[in-house]
């Protein structure tokens, strides 16, 4: 079995803007966000392992979206091997075979969002090469490339969010540890893109995640290419006023993680700390701010990183990932599993 080489070396719209003054991009005060009120229950869920082995490969640094009333993964790397293909469910046990090859071509540590009409997914790593192009499709089946090459940087390990119809991609690593950008760039089409910012407010980070909730894109953790572990929590309701919510929240840092929303807050699952210590844990936040550890019944979940996660069917959920062997050799995973309140 491989060692996961290529993670662990490196650990770690159209839209033209009218104007961006400098009044636009300064920092907001946390102060000026109206929070919900933080949730009093202790939160548990009962954990359910789906499936030990899915259909498809054991993977990591893949991505997970939801559209269409399904649960869709794809690409990612498996033992060194980068993945193209593209599967689908609609209750997270059974799978199909979209296509074995996307067109868009093998990848991992790209980064992908849902529009109103289709699924955009953009960079990520075939190899040592670095890619900057932008693919989009209604089906999964049929991919069609919007971009060859962008005009941001090639990357991986960066997000992507859709907030208001304008797809944001932010951060990522372009090379070893001290690319990593603190960039942001917007699009309505993925085909022309337009800077916000060269550094943003947060800083250059890449492992970290991003989600859109409460109309609002909140950037989560990650590492920031100086060798600091982040656990700081950032949201914008435009994608170029930032506002720190938190230099240190209630979880430790981590990066690799991810995170993901339903109506009643944030979600977000496992990751790895500067100590390259995998999580297995499951965190609650319904602002931000305060983050709950949540309560695991029925816990035989493996620690993790490089996994997807989704907020699909009522239910949490968590597909695949990597772990870095200590004393026993490393693991990708092929399970699905999914936690209920």
């Amino acid at each position: 079995m491989k060692t996961y080489t290529n993670i662990i070396l490196l650990v770690f719209v159209s839209m033209t803007f009218l104007s961006c003054d400098t009044e636009e991009t300064q920092i907001e005060s946390f102060e000026t966000m109206n929070t919900n009120e933080v949730t009093a229950k202790a939160l548990s869920v009962d954990a359910k392992r789906v499936l030990n082995e899915a259909p498809f490969a054991e993977r990591a640094s893949h991505t997970t979206l939801v559209f269409d009333h399904k649960m869709w993964v794809i690409a990612g790397t498996s033992y060194d091997l980068p993945l193209s293909d593209v599967w689908s469910s609609k209750d997270g046990e059974n799978w199909i075979a979209i296509t074995k090859d996307g067109g868009f071509g093998e990848r991992y540590g790209h980064a992908s969002t849902t529009t109103s009409d289709g699924m955009y997914i953009t960079g990520g790593t075939k190899g040592s090469t670095f890619l900057n192009d932008v693919w989009y499709s209604k089906n999964g089946k049929e991919w069609t490339q919007t971009a060859k090459n962008a005009p941001f940087p090639a990357r991986r390990w960066h997000t992507l969010t859709n907030l208001h119809g304008r797809m944001f991609l932010i951060g990522g690593l372009s090379g070893d540890i001290v690319s990593a950008k603190g960039d942001v760039w917007v699009s309505n089409d993925g085909a022309n893109w337009d800077q916000v910012t060269n550094l943003a407010p947060f800083g250059k980070r890449y492992g970290h995640a991003s989600v859109l909730y409460d109309d609002k894109i909140w950037i989560i953790g990650g590492y920031d290419g100086s060798g600091n572990y982040l656990n700081d929590v950032w949201y914008s309701k435009n994608g170029f006023q930032w506002v720190l919510v938190t230099p240190n929240t209630d979880f430790p840092v981590r990066r690799n993680h991810t995170v993901v929303t339903n109506k009643e807050g944030m979600w977000l699952t496992g990751g790895i700390d500067a100590g390259h210590k995998y999580y297995d844990d499951i965190w609650f936040s319904n602002d931000g701010m305060n983050w709950e550890k949540v309560t695991v019944e029925y816990k035989t979940f493996a620690p993790r990183g490089y996994h997807s996660s989704a907020y699909f069917d009522d239910q949490l959920w968590v597909i695949n990932g990597f772990r870095q062997g200590i004393g026993a050799p490393s693991d990708f995973y092929s399970d699905v599993w999914s936690f209920q309140e």
